[in-house]
């Protein structure tokens, strides 16, 4: 049973660095308030479009952080210097799912192309 944890919080960790860089840009786009793109002006609801940002990230942590840190202290109980195995293979399906996405893409969403 131990195991079968094990494995599936590891392929939770992949999933959600593989999502991360869609939900990362939603996220920075509704707290900018441009949730509908940059060519709107929102007006008055910049408000709701913050506090929707602000939603989704408390979600985004809740989805990662609790499984994160419970894979660190497993992977630190085997040997210690393994503990940031979690902490890389997160960032590699970040990178993962950035050029899925495509790079232009992706900082088009920060508004940098």
């Amino acid at each position: 049973m131990k195991k079968i944890k094990f494995i599936l919080s590891s392929i939770w960790i992949m999933i959600i660095g593989l999502i991360s860089p869609l939900w990362v840009c939603g996220i920075y786009m509704f707290i900018t308030g441009h949730g509908k793109g940059y060519a709107y002006d929102l007006g008055s609801e910049a408000d709701i479009s913050i506090f929707i940002g602000f939603i989704l990230l408390l979600i985004w942590l809740a989805a990662i952080v609790p499984i994160m840190l419970w894979s660190c202290r497993k992977w630190f109980n085997m040997k210690g210097f393994f503990a940031l195995i979690p902490v890389m293979i997160f960032i590699i399906c970040f990178i993962l799912g950035i050029f899925l996405v495509g790079t232009d893409e992706f900082q088009r969403q920060f508004g940098l192309l």
